[in-house]
């Protein structure tokens, strides 16, 4: 774990916190680079970087438990009122536990990519990419509203979710297409099912981030992973991570103090 004495300060004021595992940056003895963020003031700053060989609750229980632990020495407290992260259910699951009174929401990106890639593994995807002359108006037109009301969900009250799907999946469901209704139980059990689904929309809706104008996804983290790509080599050697890491930690600190001016 890499971090210094100003990104634990940093993290400790933030009530949002972000979080993402990045992958071609890491040593090749690591699984990924999984990085913490804190969001404050329109910044989004990374402060704790964590080389991890796993990706279960063992692993992130001790990553949150240390971050704890590292800012009570220094008499600041994590206790985040907000976390962000993609669909990795181990971490979700650990920051729940940890702290009960957390609002935990996924990724608005990672929710419409998981869509998009459960269309492709039913073989979908052509329903809504086909060209006009494979598919008749109707069949398009039917189609794309599936795609994009299945996704348009997580932007509407939480509160509507269930009976919206089901009046979508009624109106639009493709014909003649028995891997439509696997999608369909998909969605359901996945991210709909009130009590039950696996993600409840509690945590990928983003109406209230949206009505209160809080970032609804990751993107300022997946930009800082381009810049990670960008500056690091591929699959670098430890000392050579190292190295880097401390010259970007410090070009972090430089970006933070003059923001804060």
């Amino acid at each position: 774990m890499f971090g210094s004495q100003w990104s634990l300060r940093f993290l400790s004021s933030c009530t949002q916190v972000h979080a993402d595992g990045t992958f071609s940056t890491r040593p090749l003895i690591f699984a990924q680079v999984y990085i913490v963020f804190g969001f404050a003031q329109g910044y989004m700053i990374p402060c704790i970087y964590c080389l991890t060989t796993k990706f279960d609750k063992i692993l992130y229980t001790k990553i949150v438990n240390h971050i704890i632990i590292l800012c009570a020495k220094d008499n600041l407290n994590f206790s985040p009122q907000r976390f962000t992260s993609d669909f990795e259910l181990a971490a979700i699951q650990v920051c729940k536990s940890t702290f009960p009174t957390v609002q935990i929401s996924a990724c608005f990106f990672h929710y419409s990519q998981s869509i998009w890639r459960k269309l492709q593994e039913l073989g979908l995807s052509r329903l809504v990419s086909s060209s006009r002359r494979e598919l008749n108006d109707d069949e398009h037109k039917k189609a794309d509203h599936w795609l994009l009301d299945a996704i348009g969900l997580a932007l509407i009250p939480p509160s509507l979710v269930e009976t919206t799907w089901v009046s979508l999946m009624d109106e639009y469901t493709p014909n003649d297409h028995q891997t439509a209704s696997e999608f369909n139980d998909y969605m359901v059990s996945t991210y709909i099912e009130n009590g039950s689904a696996r993600f409840g929309s509690d945590m990928w809706n983003v109406y209230e981030a949206i009505v209160n104008r809080r970032p609804r996804t990751n993107n300022h983290v997946e930009g800082y992973n381009r810049r990670m790509k960008a500056e690091f080599p591929t699959h670098p050697h430890i000392y050579q991570f190292i190295d880097t890491l401390r010259k970007e930690h410090e070009y972090q600190h430089h970006v933070t103090e003059e923001s804060q001016v």
